[in-house]
């Protein structure tokens, strides 16, 4: 396996990207390889916190939404 090759792929796709979601995902991917459990465990409540933050606001779905969802996954 050609390293250089492979990073350069990535390279070439990670440009093509458009969605912001999935970079965020992509930094927090990339950001969490060299932290620490300490760091991992702040990251994890903070996650918590604002995932908790978000439900307050009104942002969630019911479980029926949530399974009306489920139901498209996997279907294009």
């Amino acid at each position: 396996m050609d390293i250089q090759a492979e990073i350069n792929w990535i390279h070439k796709e990670i440009d093509k990207v458009q969605d912001p979601s999935f970079v965020e995902k992509l930094k927090h991917l990339l950001q969490s390889i060299n932290n620490t459990a300490i760091d991992s465990d702040a990251a994890y409540n903070l996650d918590i916190e604002n995932a908790l933050g978000s439900i307050k606001k009104g942002n969630f779905y019911t479980e029926d939404q949530a399974k009306e969802i489920a139901k498209k996954w996997g279907r294009k």
